[in-house]
């Protein structure tokens, strides 16, 4: 009876946290280049229960009931970096990547990230920014770029007037699931992150939207939802079955 409290406990606090994750999703779905989060879960390992204790005849009457486990946990959160659609916009400072290649991206506390959202502007001195104020980095660093025509080709070289400026800094890794999301739409690198060739191509003019689906996140909050409250629903039978017993039962 106690085990099957701490079962539905553990069920509800799954539940729960991937919730959160469905949420942060949700809230996400319109955030360019954002890759969603999936819970992944596990139970724990199933365990031969006995009968101990137990005599018949004035023998030991040990025996097995059968296999019983407590229920599931997370295992892990991974991310999906499946490519989302791409959207036309016409400005020349947006870009989006065709293939699994992020931007390199140097924020304030002097390191290297990296993002898919190539919403970039220019700041009050020419330099190539993100939105939130990060440093876009060419081969030669910071990217800074006069006013005129401003062409981006499918290498990443970027030409004001047809003269060369820098080349975007663009990076694919053998194993995008070992970066870390750092919040801003940014990543960075774990021990285990290793580089690859580039293969993936720039879009000028184009932004890709999130891989959030928005039914499909929807339909697994519905389905948390319910297992959240047949959880509950469990505890509560629980605690009122262990009340009987030690009020009633506990009488005779």
């Amino acid at each position: 009876m106690i085990r099957g409290l701490y079962t539905s406990a553990i069920g509800m606090k799954t539940q729960f946290n991937k919730m959160d994750v469905i949420t942060n999703n949700l809230a996400n779905v319109d955030t360019n280049g954002y890759k969603k989060d999936i819970v992944v879960s596990h139970s724990f390992p199933e365990e031969l229960t006995k009968r101990i204790n137990d005599m018949k005849n004035g023998f030991s009457n040990n025996r097995n009931i059968g296999t019983m486990s407590l229920g599931l946990y997370i295992d892990e959160i991974y991310t999906s970096y499946v490519q989302g659609a791409l959207k036309q916009t016409n400005d020349p400072l947006n870009v989006a990547i065709q293939g699994k290649a992020f931007f390199a991206i140097g924020t304030e506390d002097g390191t290297e990230k990296y993002t898919r959202d190539g919403s970039f502007s220019l700041g009050p001195d020419g330099t190539l920014m993100t939105k939130e104020g990060n440093i876009v980095l060419g081969q030669n660093g910071a990217i800074r770029l006069e006013q005129g025509d401003i062409r981006i080709d499918e290498a990443g070289n970027i030409y004001v007037n047809d003269e060369f400026v820098d080349q975007l800094r663009i990076l694919e890794f053998e194993n995008p699931e070992s970066l870390r999301k750092v919040g801003d739409n940014l990543l960075e690198r774990t021990e285990g992150t290793m580089e690859k060739d580039v293969e993936s191509r720039i879009a000028q003019g184009f932004l890709e939207g999130s891989n959030v689906s928005v039914v499909r996140e929807m339909v697994d909050m519905i389905t948390a939802t319910r297992i959240y409250e047949a959880n509950q629903k469990a505890i509560q039978t629980h605690d009122e079955t262990l009340g009987k017993a030690v009020n009633e039962v506990g009488k005779i």
